[in-house]
Parts: structure tokens; sequence; C-alpha cells
């Protein structure tokens, strides 16, 4: 075994918090500092050790003689099957030498940033999104701000990250990137007849709150997305208001005779994308579990939002033989390369599942 993940939380924050999950970490992974070459240590804390970061990852790299110590402060975390928020608590992640990057190898980044605009300076935005689970994506992103945008400390090659985006590379074997929008639709599809700006006003023909079987009022935030359907693939729109007249508020504008459809977000609505997901899954590993996935998710669609409808819960139960590193922010977004596939969302679910290189 050539990595492991240790997650542990505390009553109250330290700097050496971390110095105990180093080395359980080197433990159980089976490496020596001093004689193994270790590839990549992940280091991730809730916002509790935002001003000890930067001494934490001093740990990590006389700990380890490993200067490629990623990660920082986040607003909740996902290791050992436990999810992580309300408590001081770190992940700490440890690979070894077959994890190293190799040009002619699949790899996965992951991608922390602070906002939005940081990540569009970099790269490109697709016109449309794609309409499948299965994603040709290599990167996994989120905006790691918290609440009230307070900026979250980010580590780089051992050291705070000033720069827009902080990131860290993995080989990995078989890779496969799924989103969910964990969405249910109410209606099947249909076209817009009336719209002004960012107001939808008729569907079909018919008030769009009834033609798209809207409920009265939104059930918790951003419960209600517009799905806006390409020739290429879809956008989601949040809808904002609810109006008397049947007339829906967006956060953008659609355009007459555009094919639209609404829906919200369901915990029954991961489980269908679920099973969807086992299929591909088994079609690329066969009938044993992948050994690691990663998830990158905002928060809206785990415990730190929502108490009682935790779709992260969901997610393990469905891949309770897999080993889970996973990170939750304001938005997560997934890119190939350079070309945003699918932008950042609040309420996206991004997951890398693979194996570990030989």
């Amino acid at each position: 075994m050539s990595h492991a993940i240790c997650a542990q939380h505390f009553t109250d924050a330290h700097a050496g918090d971390v110095i105990p999950l180093i080395n359980r970490a080197l433990e159980n992974a089976k490496l020596r500092r001093h004689s193994d070459y270790i590839s990549r240590v992940m280091l991730l804390c809730t916002p509790h050790y935002a001003n000890l970061v930067e001494d934490m990852a001093h740990h990590c790299v006389a700990k380890t003689n490993c200067m490629n110590v990623w990660g920082g402060c986040a607003s909740g975390l996902l290791g050992q099957g436990q999810i992580f928020f309300d408590q001081p608590a770190i992940v700490l992640a440890l690979f070894g030498e077959s994890f190293e990057p190799r040009s002619d190898n699949d790899h996965i980044t992951l991608c922390l940033t602070e906002n939005e605009q940081a990540l569009l300076n970099h790269a490109q935005l697709d016109a449309v999104e794609p309409d499948s689970a299965l994603l040709p994506a290599n990167t996994l992103g989120l905006l790691s701000y918290g609440a009230n945008y307070a900026k979250m400390p980010r580590i780089e090659h051992g050291r705070m990250c000033e720069d827009d985006l902080c990131s860290t590379t993995l080989r990995v074997c078989s890779p496969m990137v799924f989103n969910s929008e964990g969405l249910s639709f109410f209606t099947d599809v249909q076209t817009v007849t009336e719209s002004n700006g960012l107001f939808l006003i008729g569907v079909d023909g018919k008030q769009a709150a009834l033609a798209l079987n809207c409920p009265n009022q939104q059930t918790r935030p951003v419960g209600l997305r517009l799905q806006l359907i390409h020739e290429k693939g879809e956008s989601w729109i949040p809808v904002m208001e609810i109006h008397p007249d049947g007339t829906l508020g967006l956060a953008a504008p659609v355009g007459r005779g555009q094919k639209v459809r609404l829906a919200r977000r369901t915990q029954q609505a991961i489980d269908q994308e679920l099973l969807k997901w086992q299929h591909s899954v088994e079609g690329t590993f066969g009938s044993k579990a992948p050994e690691l996935g990663v998830l990158f998710t905002g928060f809206e669609r785990s415990q730190l939002c929502h108490e009682h409808d935790n779709d992260i819960a969901h997610l393990l139960k469905a891949f309770p033989n897999t080993e889970w590193l996973g990170v939750f922010g304001q938005a997560a977004w997934l890119s190939q390369s350079d070309h945003i596939i699918t932008p950042p969302r609040n309420n996206r679910l991004s997951v890398c599942l693979f194996d570990t290189p030989a």
C-alpha cells in the first residue's frame, strides 16, 4: 500500500494536531520518510485552523521530506467515512511514488480557488454543458471561500498560496469522473412561448408556473432550477422568484422557442443518478469496487446545509468498499485541461473514482 487517508477531530485547534496524523499516515502507507519517495501530501482542515495552516504545512514538509504539500481550509471535509465541519478537524492524505504524474499516464488534478472570477481568468467556459453524468474531465475544482466570502487559506508546494489557482495532480488508474445535479423534474420538456428578459411568462401557451407544475414557493435555497436545453447540451438557471400571476423570475434570461423544464433538488434524485453511475462503474471496474474516490461539492449537498437531507451518505452507501477523500466549499466545477466543462455551482457534486497505479 503506497497511500493513506487519515482523519481526526479535536477539541481545540493547535498546529501540532497534524503531527500524529502524519505519523499514522506514514505507518498505514508503509512508507519511511528517509528512504521512500513520497509524491504528494494533502493537508485539508476545517476553518478552525485558518491561522495555523502555514505552520501545519511546515510540519508536513519536515516529517515527510516532501515539498509537494497541497491543501488548505474548507467549509467541510470527508475522510474515513465521516463528514467534519462543526469541530476542529484535519484530513491528511499521503501518496507514494506510484502516484507521481507521468506524461503517458492518466492523471487527475484537484484545484482550489478563491472565487469564480479567479477561475475564469485562467480557463475558458464551454458554451454548453454536457447532458451526461460521466464526463471527459481531468480536473475537479472547488471555490473554497467560506460564509460571507470569508477567505480560506490555501497551501501549494508546502507554502501559503497567493495565486488565483491552487492545484495538485495525481497519477491514477482508470479514472471515471461523474457530475451530479441532484435534481428531479416536474414535467417533460416544454417550449417557451412568452418571456421578457429575466422573466419567464408563458410556456406551451400557459402561465409558466402552471405549465411547469411549479410549487407555490421555494422550499430551500436554490431549490428550484430551470433546465434550458441546447442542441449540444444544457444549462441550469436558478429560479429566484415565483410571482402570483405565474411568472417566474430567473437568474438568467430565456428566449421564445427555447426548450425548458423545471426541477428541484430532492434526496431521491441522487439515488437515481447513482444507479446510472453503477452501470458505468461496473463496465470499467468489473465486480470489484474502485479503490479510491475524490469528492468535491458545494455544501448545499451535505449535512452542513441540510442535516436530514445528506446526499453524501447515499454516495458512501453506494460505494462502501471505496476509500473516500472529500472537500466541501461554495461551488464545484469540472474541467478538461483549460476548458471548464461544468461551471461552478453550489449544488453540484463532482466525483472521480479510480484505482491506485501499479
